[in-house]
């Protein structure tokens, strides 16, 4: 589904390349690339909702996300449903407050960096809303080491599915053996691994780089990286 604000440029889209000599690196985005802002105080600071995001789901419409994460709701939908008692939402609020906090978790760029001076490609395997993919890579240049491969709005299915893993290879255009998925859902993870996709839950970037050395087959340790562009840190 298009979404009417928008969709991803195509130069932040990934660009298969079947029959590389290196396995494609397919990392989820939300809390394993970048932090998500929803579990940052955003029901506070946006609705007044004391007691913490647990109060905001006893009260969100938890269908409406989910639908509009697969493209089954336009974002002027899921905004109308976003309570259970249809209260108003400011759309555009919700989106200034996502698009200012999004930003790479400590020492994610880097090892992003690192990777694509050693020649592993890197790609982008999100659930999130197409309307809102955008945000993230206007805030932060994601595609600049890790370009979108897969985002669940566009997809119409999302993980754990096996839809969206046998979707999210197709892009990249390599066999569930030839990818290694990162993700910091461990229900997420176990259903990669079920479709023979070799996976790491993702835990930090410390912890990360040595698991992907070693399923890569690749010395990390001596690589010089250097983060390009000026945005966000």
């Amino acid at each position: 589904m298009k979404d009417r604000l928008g969709s991803l440029p195509p130069t932040a889209r990934f660009q298969s390349r079947p029959g590389g000599a290196s396995k494609v690196v397919l990392f989820d985005v939300m809390d394993t690339l970048v932090a998500d802002p929803f579990f940052g105080g955003f029901e506070r600071d946006l609705f007044g909702i004391d007691g913490g995001i647990k109060a905001l789901f006893a009260i969100k419409d938890q269908d409406s996300f989910v639908q509009f994460e697969t493209g089954a709701l336009t974002e002027e939908q899921h905004f109308a449903t976003y309570f259970c008692d249809r209260r108003p939402v400011d759309g555009g609020a919700v989106r200034r407050y996502l698009q200012e906090r999004y930003a790479w978790l400590p020492g994610m760029r880097e090892l992003a960096s690192e990777l694509a001076a050693a020649g592993v490609p890197l790609a982008a395997f999100s659930n999130y809303p197409a309307p809102w993919a955008p945000l993230v890579e206007e805030a932060v240049g994601l595609s600049e080491y890790v370009p979108w491969a897969f985002v669940s709005g566009e997809q119409g299915v999302r993980k754990p599915s096996a839809e969206a893993y046998r979707a999210a290879c197709a892009a990249v255009g390599r066999g569930a053996e030839d990818v290694i998925f990162v993700d910091d859902s461990a229900t997420n993870v176990a259903a990669a691994e079920s479709f023979g996709i070799p996976s790491i839950r993702f835990r930090g970037a410390e912890a990360l780089r040595p698991q992907l050395r070693r399923l890569l087959n690749l010395p990390l340790e001596g690589i010089q990286f250097s983060v390009r562009g000026s945005g966000p840190p």
